[in-house]
């Protein structure tokens, strides 16, 4: 892992996909639905990245041999069958992945929840067709009407999912940061000084362009 991932990560995950979202105006998020199984707070890494056929792992082996420590594995897995369970989800924490994101099903739930990763999916069923059929491995996928490339930064918390790409990283970091500081000043006018709501936007906003207003 990169010392500059390494600082990446850890910036990202001071923040929220909620305030993320704010500073690339939503691009990026992907589609409602999606349900955290396991992990807490906001965890962050570079998508590793499988389009799967109908109930076949295959692409999700060959996405994981290219992981690296603290990555995203993202997977679009088409039908009613799962792409994740216990064994897989063991492996990924085994290896120092961060999660995955699963545009599809998942199952071993009891399981999935205690784990330390962080596993999300649209929803559960018992279902694991076991077919062998080729997919695609480490190219664009569609998660969530959201196109994902390989080393994309995936960050998730209890909101949602946002994924953004590695140009723009930084620029949306420092975006959300200031965003963040005029929140900050805003919630202190109105709890502090009991200035209505109005009132404390604009003044934060005016102090955030001129701070000697």
């Amino acid at each position: 892992m990169e010392a500059s991932d390494d600082i990446t990560r850890s910036n990202l995950h001071a923040l929220t996909t909620a305030a993320l979202s704010d500073a690339l105006a939503g691009v990026g998020v992907l589609a409602p639905g999606f349900i955290r199984y396991s992990g807490t707070g906001v965890v962050a890494g570079r998508a590793v990245t499988a389009d799967c056929a109908e109930g076949s792992l295959l692409p999700i082996f060959e996405a994981i041999e290219s992981a690296k420590q603290g990555d995203f594995l993202c997977i679009r897995g088409p039908g009613d069958t799962a792409y994740l369970g216990e064994l897989l989800a063991a492996n990924i924490v085994n290896r120092g992945l961060s999660g995955a994101v699963i545009d599809g099903l998942a199952r071993d739930r009891n399981q999935i929840s205690t784990m330390p990763a962080t596993f999300v999916a649209k929803g559960l069923t018992p279902v694991n067709l076991r077919r062998q059929i080729p997919g695609r491995a480490m190219q664009q996928v569609a998660l969530g009407g959201v196109d994902v490339m390989p080393g994309d930064w995936v960050v998730v918390d209890d909101d949602g999912i946002i994924a953004i790409p590695p140009d723009e990283v930084e620029g949306a970091i420092g975006r959300a940061r200031q965003a963040g500081l005029i929140e900050q000043r805003i919630r202190q006018l109105i709890l502090e000084r009991g200035m209505p709501v109005p009132q404390a936007v604009k003044l934060a906003l005016t102090e955030s362009r001129d701070p000697t207003a």
